[in-house]
């Protein structure tokens, strides 16, 4: 007998089933859809992902660091249950008979919370070793520590995430001590009949018509873009990936943001085609790191007095409907017990100013802060 209408449950009930049952979930909504999604996984404890030269047999919900390291593990939730937009009150029930207890931990200090006038030296810092031409750029982030809310009410700021940011990929995981939660505009990897696909996403203004124009865009904005698109060409160029097509920059809106963006098309041959190699060369890309990424990620780990954990890392279905669809973690926060932790960042070079970066930040880390404060 069919399920009548009555027995069908949303995605944000099951939601809140997954965060009071303890178990380990992601939820998803794809740009420019309107069906949200969810993986569930019965078992308790997330596989963990060494690398990713397998990529193209996993199974799930990927999430990688920004830097892979002994706490911070790339991992996949495995889809034991699969739902689109409804669930039945039969699979419904299922799901809410499976209960995990909670695993007692070491509480984790907060992470260090940067003052204003303390950034703004970090960044004149790094302005001066631009100047020294040993970096061209690098991305200096923060974050901003927030009271936390009720757990009952985390599933309607994923769902007002995807009513107010349409063509964004807004997700919620949880597993373990790791839950997060983003809307974030930038797509990293996607791979379907042997097309690669990804973008270069850098330079923000605040949305305004104005910058609608990019000719409108300032030197430092366009020059920080050309590092991404720069080194997502070389990468794909000395992976072998043949008919690399690009398309851009063009002005893409991101809520009450801005920002220029470049399209990537690539197909595999015969030769190559092994897309973990790839993406391991790929990330992290100037977008969230800078450039030369070496010597940039020297300058942000004796500036930067944070772990950035899942920031600025990947995440997304892999092997479900689509072989890849992973996005670049930004506009996200980590959900501790007494706090929210905001992360936002942005890309400095030898012509920005920092006063005008430090209000970037503020501005990016204000697209979850408001929904939050609106549903709290």
């Amino acid at each position: 007998m069919s399920q009548t209408k009555t027995s069908v449950k949303s995605i944000g009930e099951t939601i809140s089933v997954c965060i009071n049952n303890n178990l380990d979930f992601a939820a998803y909504r794809l740009p420019n859809q309107t069906e949200q999604r969810l993986i569930v996984q019965k078992k308790q404890g997330v596989e963990e992902v060494t690398n990713l030269s397998n990529v193209n047999r996993l199974k799930g919900f990927l999430v990688a660091p920004f830097l892979q390291s002994d706490k911070n593990h790339m991992f996949i939730i495995n889809p034991d249950f699969y739902i689109r937009g409804e669930i039945s009150g039969e699979q419904f029930e299922r799901l809410s008979e499976i209960k995990h207890p909670v695993q007692k931990s070491k509480t984790q200090p907060l992470p260090y919370e940067v003052s204003k006038s303390e950034y703004l030296q970090q960044i004149e810092k790094i302005i001066n070793v631009i100047k020294t031409k040993k970096i061209q750029k690098a991305v200096l982030s923060r974050v901003k520590l927030v009271n936390s809310i009720n757990d009952k009410l985390l599933p309607g700021v994923f769902l007002k995430l995807c009513d107010l940011f349409p063509s964004a990929f807004v997700y919620v995981f949880k597993t373990g001590n790791y839950f997060w939660m983003g809307a974030t505009p930038e797509p990293f990897a996607f791979l379907n009949n042997n097309v690669f696909q990804t973008s270069s996403v850098a330079g923000t203004k605040e949305n305004n018509e104005k910058f609608l124009g990019i000719e409108n865009w300032g030197i430092k904005e366009k020059q920080e873009q050309n590092f991404v698109s720069d080194h997502i060409d070389k990468v794909l160029q000395t992976n072998h990936w043949d008919n690399i097509v690009q398309h851009g920059p063009y002005v893409e809106k991101a809520g009450n943001l801005m920002h220029l963006r470049t399209d990537f098309t690539s197909t595999a041959n015969a030769f190559n085609g092994n897309v973990g190699n790839l993406i391991n060369n790929l990330h992290p890309t100037p977008a969230v790191c800078g450039s030369p990424t070496r010597e940039a990620l020297e300058i942000i780990f004796s500036t930067e007095k944070h772990d950035r954990e899942y920031y600025g890392g990947f995440l997304g279905p892999v092997g479900m409907e689509n072989p890849m669809m992973l996005f670049v973690n930004l506009r996200c926060m980590q959900i501790t017990g007494s706090h929210l932790i905001l992360y936002s960042g942005g890309g400095i070079t030898i012509d920005s100013n920092p006063v005008d970066e430090w209000y970037e930040t503020e501005i990016k880390a204000g697209t979850l802060l408001s929904v939050i404060k609106n549903i709290s």
